[in-house]
């Protein structure tokens, strides 16, 4: 019988033979592995030794066609089979096992097993995880980053695919956040592991993809006319009124990249973010200032222009919020001309200079961006969407007004008007 490495293009070319109905050949790289070529199919197959009636006995046990495995596949179940037979298993048993494993495998897609893990999952000592623990890591592990992956089966999930979704991660200058998403992506690959889902670990030896040092940066007010007199050099640009309503509301960037209509009440002046899109999920109140409600409406002209059907503020595509954030960042930067800085400085410069240069009271500001810590910890298990509204409302205004003023804008009733900063 004639020996071959086994690879790809053969096992597409080799062609039966002319003489006789069938060849067999056998893989040098695991010689118990071998292809039957017939007329009609190619035919994986292994030879393993079993014991029957007391004695050892070399037996034929079929994988599959090349039309149901590619190579690497069948060379593995190759593998197991032998691996199994040497255990005591007969062909036909290891067929069953086989047959058996697959079956558990689409069972155990990445969401079903994600789901068991959150419910039976048990840290340090046997402990549940905190509640406020168990929350993050449930929130981290839904987001549309593994949308891909719900479906699959979780032994599918390749060291590949964990990487790809951390990179998308750092390039959204998110290095926190991918390191937290590794982190409950090892305690679920590892929990599976434990209890036998799968043989594997994806995410064994992969290095933190970012640096663990909070980020403290507020920008200088220099910064801020910088990079507000950058989008104004760009005003049609999705990006820029996305930037200017970042800065103004202090709220997170996927909550403003995916701003829907359906969620503005611009005669009221107010965006209510429903409870799956905000990180805390409980529904908040964003009270909109002059300055954002007329970039709003100027998208709204815009999409009316463009004869744009469509429930998201800033897309050009319709049915897909805004995407591209690293590029469009990047054309920014070139712009604005300052050091290093990310999206979510915005978040805190505001936060600080509203505490700081506005003296706004450390809980209204929390209220405002919607952040629950120290100072609003005590009403958190009561919030009230509508928590401070008024005197939200009186913050973002003061805030508007200080950056206008920063900026080198002039409000004019309703409009904002632009001139140079001298």
């Amino acid at each position: 019988m004639p020996k071959k490495r086994f690879t790809v293009p053969f096992v597409e070319k080799v062609l039966p033979p002319t003489d006789k109905p069938q060849e067999d050949y056998f893989d040098t790289v695991l010689p118990a592995f071998g292809l039957r070529v017939g007329r009609k199919r190619k035919t994986y197959f292994v030879m393993v030794r079993v014991l029957r009636d007391g004695e050892w006995k070399m037996t034929r046990a079929n994988i599959g066609t090349t039309a149901e495995l590619d190579l690497a596949s069948a060379r593995q179940q190759a593998q197991e089979a032998m691996d199994r037979a040497a255990k005591g298993f007969a062909p036909a048993e290891v067929k069953v096992e086989r047959k058996a494993a697959q079956a558990d495998e689409s069972r155990n897609t990445f969401s079903a097993v994600r789901d068991e893990f959150l419910t039976k999952y048990r840290g340090r000592q046997n402990r549940k995880p905190a509640p406020r623990t168990l929350a993050e890591i449930k929130r981290v592990l839904n987001t549309d980053l593994f949308a891909a992956w719900n479906d699959r089966p979780l032994a599918k999930i390749s060291r590949r695919d964990v990487l790809d979704v951390l990179d998308v991660l750092v390039e959204r200058d998110a290095e926190v956040m991918a390191n937290r998403t590794l982190a409950y992506l090892s305690m679920l690959f590892g929990w599976a592991m434990h209890r036998e889902i799968i043989t594997t670990d994806p995410t064994d030896n992969i290095k933190k993809p970012g640096s663990e040092q909070s980020r403290e940066r507020v920008l200088s007010l220099d910064e801020l006319r910088a990079i507000w007199q950058a989008t104004e050099a760009n005003q049609g640009d999705l990006f820029s009124g996305i930037v200017r309503v970042l800065m103004l509301t202090g709220q997170r960037r996927d909550e403003v990249g995916g701003m829907r209509w359906s969620e503005l009440d611009l005669s009221a002046a107010t965006w209510t973010l429903p409870t799956n899109r905000t990180k805390n999920h409980r529904e908040h109140i964003v009270p909109l200032t002059a300055p954002v409600v007329e970039i709003l409406q100027a998208r709204q002209t815009e999409q009316d222009a463009m004869r744009l059907k469509t429930d998201y503020v800033f897309t050009s595509f319709g049915p897909r919020p805004f995407s591209g954030w690293s590029k469009s960042k990047a054309r920014l930067d070139g712009r604005a001309s300052i050091a290093k800085w990310t999206l979510h400085d915005l978040r805190r410069t505001l936060a600080t200079r509203l505490a700081e240069d506005l003296h706004i009271p450390p809980h209204i500001i929390e209220a405002t961006i919607n952040h629950v810590s120290g100072a609003r910890a005590g009403v958190a298990g009561t919030y009230n969407r509508a928590l401070y509204l008024e005197e939200r409302r009186n913050a973002l205004d003061a805030w508007a007004g200080y950056v206008l003023r920063v900026v080198g804008a002039v409000e004019t009733g309703n409009v904002v008007e632009m001139r140079a900063h001298g």
